[in-house]
This record gives C-alpha cells, sequence and structure tokens, in this order.
C-alpha cells in the first residue's frame, strides 16, 4: 500500500503537464499500475483505487498465514491443490477494478507515443524482460507485473511465456537504464525507507526459499537471497551519480504494507504530491532545455503490498 506515495508523485507531475518531455516510462509491481493510469492520464483517478478500494478485500493477513502454511505443506508434508492455495494478496480483484470500477483508459495508452514497459521475469530463461504494453493484451501484461510472488500463486502466461514480477528480484534495475540512457538524467521515487536492515535481507531469504518449493527451482532462491545487495548498491551509485535524483518520503506517516487505514493512504499520497511539487520545482528538474522521460516505476519490497519506486529520464538538449 506504499505505493500511494509513488502515485502521489506521479499527481504531481500530470498536473504541471510533463508528458512533452517524457521519454518511456518502465514499470514494475505497484509502478506498473500507476505508470498505467499516469500515461493514461488517470493518475488521481487511479490513485483513489488505494484508499477508496484496496483498503478492503485486497490484502489478507489471514490468507497471508494460511497460505503461508499450505505452501510449507506442500513441500513438506503432502500436496496441495492449487485451486486451494490462498494468497495474501487479491490480484483479481485489483484487475476488476482496474477493468471496470475504476475503468483503465487503455487505448489512450496503446495509441500515444511514450512507451509503457513492463519488467518482467521470465520463470524459463531466468530473465528481466521490459515488455512494451501499447499492445492489444495490455491488461495481461498488467496483470503479470502486479504478480508479486511468492504472495500469489497463479502465473501469466503471454505468448506461451510465463512470467511474474519482476521487482522482488532486481527493485531499481539502475544499471539498465544507465546503460540504455548513458545522456539522460533518471528520477527514482521510492515509496518506503530507504535505509536498508537486517529484516529486509532476512525477508528476502525467506521468500527465495519459498520461491525455490513452489517452482522446485534453487535458481529462484539464488536471485532473491541477492536482491537486497543489488538494491543497496544501486542506491550507493544513486548517491554518487549526478544525473540522478531520488525521490523519497520525508516525513514519517505511518503507513505499512498491510495498512488500509484511508486516512493515513491519504496522508502519504498527499506527501508524494508534496514531493513531486518540490522536484518539479529544483534546479536537476530544470538544468536541461529538453526534460526527463519517466523511465521507470518499480517496486521496493518488503513483505505483501509492496513500496514503489518511479523514475523519471532527462534527454541532453
Amino acid at each position: 500500500m506504499k505505493g500511494i506515495f509513488g502515485a502521489g508523485v506521479a499527481t504531481a507531475f500530470e498536473k504541471n503537464n510533463i508528458y512533452p518531455r517524457i521519454k518511456a516510462i518502465y514499470g514494475a509491481s505497484a509502478g506498473v499500475m500507476t505508470g498505467a493510469y499516469f500515461l493514461s492520464r488517470q493518475t488521481e483517478f487511479g490513485a483513489s483505487i488505494y484508499w477508496e478500494n484496496l483498503s478492503k478485500n485486497f490484502v489478507s493477513r489471514k490468507d497471508f498465514i494460511i497460505g503461508a502454511w499450505q505452501r510449507l505443506q506442500d513441500e513438506f508434508i503432502k500436496t496441495v491443490p492449487q485451486n486451494k492455495l490462498r494468497d495474501a494478496l487479491n490480484i483479481k480483484y485489483l484487475m476488476s477494478i482496474v477493468k471496470n470500477e475504476k475503468r483503465l483508459n487503455t487505448q489512450k495508452i496503446i495509441s500515444q507515443n511514450i512507451p509503457l514497459n513492463v519488467k518482467l521475469f521470465n520463470l524459463d530463461t531466468h530473465a528481466i524482460e521490459y515488455v512494451d504494453a501499447r499492445r492489444s493484451d495490455i491488461l495481461k501484461i498488467l496483470e503479470a507485473g502486479v504478480n508479486v510472488f511468492p504472495y500469489v500463486h497463479e502465473i501469466s502466461i503471454i505468448n506461451g511465456k510465463r512470467y511474474i514480477d519482476a521487482a522482488i528480484m532486481d527493485t531499481i534495475g539502475l544499471d539498465f537504464l544507465r546503460r540504455k540512457y548513458p545522456n539522460e538524467k533518471i528520477i527514482i521515487v521510492i515509496n518506503g525507507q530507504i535505509e536498508r536492515k537486517l529484516r529486509y535481507r532476512i525477508k528476502n531469504i525467506i521468500e527465495g526459499k519459498f520461491m525455490q518449493w513452489m517452482f522446485d527451482d534453487p535458481t529462484l532462491y539464488k536471485l532473491h537471497a541477492s536482491a537486497e545487495d543489488k538494491l543497496t548498491k544501486d542506491l550507493k551509485n544513486i548517491k554518487s551519480d549526478p544525473r540522478v535524483l531520488l525521490i523519497t518520503q520525508k516525513k514519517d506517516v505511518l503507513v505499512r504494507l498491510c495498512t488500509t487505514d484511508a486516512n493515513l493512504l491519504l496522508q502519504m499520497y498527499s506527501l508524494g504530491i508534496e514531493a513531486g511539487q518540490h522536484a518539479l520545482q529544483g534546479s536537476f528538474m530544470n538544468s536541461y532545455s529538453r526534460q526527463p522521460s519517466i523511465s521507470s516505476m518499480n517496486s521496493l519490497q518488503s513483505s505483501p503490498g509492496q513500496a514503489g519506486s518511479l523514475q523519471a529520464i532527462y534527454p541532453r538538449p
């Protein structure tokens, strides 16, 4: 639920109409939907999903506990049928909102010039792929981008390939962005704390073991276990790179990953708008005559319902 901060930043960007300055958008996890509603010019509408819809029927602590026990049973005691598995996150409910109640204008995304690249993990090749969602199966791609394993169990199949959310294994992917855009500026918005603590590393190890058990694939454990090292490296490189601006929460608002209190979510959303406005007024955003492209909206994961990061790129004049 901490992704509401990034939605606030994107709302500020939309209200200031920075679209002519945008080159591309990359999205992962919570950032997939933020990027989609931003490109459809519905950012505020999409953000309202957090406090009006996801405050109920989306995150389940009960199903998190039951689901964890079922996954342990399936590995060590007895097989649990796939249709009986419980998930901490109700992705189908989220997608029903996107398709109906808070209908995303997918045609607007598909028809415009700014690509929406969704960060996915290919389970067969163990590779991260950036899939441009501007195509007829856009909703399938968006759903794959928010399939946060091991907190869900249904795999997305797109053109015969098995995909899940890639952010849990590579949160930011700074090296990729810097290689692809060697002459541009990058903005990264992180939802949540950037100070890394021991519990995050332990969390990654536990998630990795569950992933290994669910897919009988030791490589998935290794990728999860090393995720914290990648993130720490990216955060360190961000601090030393003048081309990269990090936007993060400055005030302490008690919004946890399972927070459903509408008032707290709205406070975090307001902080995001404030941070976005501040960034737009800063020297970083105005040091080039041409402006950045939102290059990526990723997720900082720490348990069900991850926090997000928004990344933007400014072409040089």
